[in-house]
């Protein structure tokens, strides 16, 4: 066993055995099916962020936006993710090529609390019959080039702690990061994806990793 996973279960174990299990009320808000409210939060959701992995241990962490209630809610049990054109990676696609398994948290601007499902993703070109039956208005169906069927198998409200610590919703940050931005201009890319990174001090070197030296300046552009 590689030392990441055993890593995680000495932790487990530990934390199991000082706390217990989650109690009764956590674990009732588990659901494999979306009942009124978690289908109504995700009609009402314009962000999520789908999680999948290579089944390797590589995971990836994609945004999706649009309208309010871009994803579709077929039924209790399924959902349709429309796909737009994005950058051609297709992280999450060769992700699902490998393992079905994601997971979706989803916002709504201002509410606190999220959604989060967890489920099977089965990948729907427009070419498959079953397109023509998606939910689609004429715009999206002609637009979009592929999507994914979401198949439940566990769904739940996330209480609004974290967005709470964070005051992720607080209106005054807000407007203060849109009127004085807190970042610059993103870098241009560049090839490699290093050159642009500057570390203050030896990042990698504090648990023993290779340290990174400190890169020169480099001003943003693009």
């Amino acid at each position: 066993m590689s030392p990441l996973p055993a890593a995680a279960a000495s932790v487990l174990a530990e934390l199991t055995e000082q706390a217990g299990g989650p109690p009764e009320r956590v674990r009732a808000k588990l659901s494999p099916v979306l009942h009124p409210w978690l289908r109504r939060f995700v009609e009402l959701s314009p962000y999520v962020v789908v999680a999948s992995s290579d089944g390797n241990g590589h995971c990836d962490a994609s945004p999706r936006g649009g309208a309010p209630g871009f994803v579709r809610v077929l039924d209790e049990r399924t959902l349709f993710l429309p796909e737009e054109s994005g950058n051609r990676l297709l992280q999450t696609l060769r992700n699902l090529e490998r393992s079905p398994g994601v997971g979706l948290l989803f916002l709504v601007p201002g509410m606190r609390e999220t959604a989060r499902v967890n489920g099977r993703a089965e990948p729907v070109a427009r070419s498959d019959p079953r397109w023509e039956a998606l939910p689609l208005d004429a715009g999206e169906r002609e637009r979009l080039a592929w999507g994914s069927l979401v198949h439940v198998e566990e769904a739940y409200y996330h209480c609004g702690r974290a967005s709470r610590f964070a005051d992720l919703w607080d209106t005054g940050r807000i407007n203060r990061n849109q009127t004085d931005p807190p970042l610059g201009k993103r870098p241009a890319a560049t090839a490699g994806g290093e050159n642009h990174v500057r570390h203050g001090r030896s990042v990698h070197g504090v648990f023993g990793g290779e340290p990174v030296p400190e890169a020169g300046a480099v001003r943003p552009t693009g």
